[in-house]
Formats: structure tokens, sequence, C-alpha cells
């Protein structure tokens, strides 16, 4: 498992280890699977683009790192087989599982909310996190150290408006993290949440765009609004949460599991 650097704060390798991304082929996924191999681990991303998947691999690879992917949905239990399968290679291990896979789903009141809209959020936002760790769990019971980080949300703990799906989901994300974790404890599996709050990037953009539309704002009077709940009164970045992962899946951390951790600026959430 990672060792420590000089001054204790941050993990400086997993080299050998093996780990596995959904939704890995952009975004936060992408830079955690660049993230993880830059410390030294055979990353696997998995995710429904190709085209993207090839990119973030091809690039990890570039980099010197290792890596490989594989394509398919987080709601498609025999795509999850062969993932896990393909992650474990001829050790039948894997050390690291980031269910990192999502949609955002509708933004609209309940009221106008379909039934498919609500499905498909629940299905790859929590169903598809069930259905990742059940297929990893025989790899990582084999695992020294194994390690499942969760990647939730604020929204659920703190309201948001028309987001009733998506706010569903990821509070079940950590109904289902502190559970699995007293499961799997006997096993020495730690299991975590990250949750953060508005993170810089398209995505973000996007959700805030069709929200400020819809109150009749500016995106930027929105932002505003948003972050002034927080202490440092800005978003969190990518590289935020990829760093809360590093510190998860490190020895560092060995003794911290159920825990939901919120990566918010500083934004009180319950």
């Amino acid at each position: 498992m990672a060792e420590l650097n000089p001054n204790g704060s941050s993990p400086t390798g997993f080299a050998g280890l093996r780990a596995v991304v959904t939704g890995g082929g952009q975004g936060i996924g992408a830079a955690i699977a660049r993230g993880l191999a830059r410390r030294g681990a055979h990353v696997v991303v998995s995710g429904r683009r190709e085209a993207t998947l090839e990119a973030v691999s091809a690039a990890i690879t570039a980099a010197g790192g290792s890596a490989d992917y594989c394509v398919g949905d987080v709601t498609d239990p025999e795509h999850l087989e062969q993932l896990m399968a393909l992650a474990a290679g001829s050790s039948g291990v894997i050390d690291i599982l980031v269910n990192n896979a999502g949609i955002s789903g509708p933004t609209a009141p309940l009221a106008e909310v379909t039934l498919a809209d609500w499905n498909e959020t629940l299905a790859v936002n929590l169903t598809g996190v069930f259905l990742a760790c059940r297929a990893a769990l025989p790899y990582l019971e084999r695992a020294e150290h194994g390690k499942i980080v969760n990647i939730g949300s604020v929204t659920g703990k703190q309201p948001l408006l028309n987001r009733t799906p998506y706010a569903a989901a990821k509070l079940g994300v950590v109904g289902l993290t502190r559970t699995l974790a007293h499961e799997l404890g006997p096993s020495g599996i730690n299991v975590n949440v990250i949750s953060p709050w508005l993170v810089g990037g398209e995505r973000l953009e996007n959700v805030l765009g069709t929200m400020a539309r819809q109150r009749g704002l500016s995106a930027d009077d929105l932002r505003a609004e948003m972050t002034a709940g927080t202490a440092f009164k800005r978003t969190v970045s990518e590289e935020d949460i990829v760093e809360m992962t590093l510190f998860l899946c490190s020895t560092a951390a060995g003794n911290i599991t159920g825990q939901d951790i919120n990566l918010s600026a500083g934004a009180v959430m319950y």
C-alpha cells in the first residue's frame, strides 16, 4: 500500500496496486485515474464512450503510467463483471475501486420529472454503485488493504431546488457507504464517500445555466448565491477530489471508513 512522503501529508506511491475508476473517460473520473496512475497504480477506466476512454488510457501510458479501459454501462451487471475481471488480471486482485460514474439527471420541479428520468438517474448514480461494489468484492477481498471510494455530492444533504432525482440518489450513496463499511470491516476493506459541492467544470456550468434560466438570474449571480454559504466563497476543483481520493486510498487513512467527507470549501453539511 502507499507510503507517505517525508512531511506525512500525501501518498507518494501506489506501485503494484490495481485500480478501477468508473466514469473515467472525462472530468473528475479522468482526473482521478491520472492521479492514481501518477502514483504508480495500474488503472482501468470504464464508461460508455470508447473514444474518451481510449484517450485517457493513452495519455496515462504516454506519461509513463499503466492503464487500460473497458467500454460499458454501470447499470449492466455483465459489463461490470468483465470490467473487474480485466482489472484484476492474472493476480485476481483489485486494490482500489472508485465509483465515479454518474449523470446529472433532470433539472425540473418534481411534478415535471418523468418516471423514465427518475429511474435512469437512480439507476446510474445509485444502483450502479451497488452493482460495481458487488462485482468488485471477490477481488477486493483478496487485497491486502482494499479501498472503495464513492463519489457522492453535497446535494441531498442540502436542498437544491428542482434536483430531486439527483439528490435522492446521492444521499442513497451515503447510506450504502456507511452500511457497506461495517459489512466489509472484518475483511479489512475501507469504504468512504466524498461529497463535493460545486465542482468547477463543464457539468457545473450546464447545471447552473439551466437553474439560472429557470429563476431568471445570470449564471454568475447564481454562482455567487450558491457559494455565499461557503467559508471561502468559492467552488472546489477536480484536483481537490483527486487529492482526497489519493489520501483515502493510502495507509494514512487506514482507520478511516464509513465516512462521508464533505469537500465544500467550508459549507457545513449534515
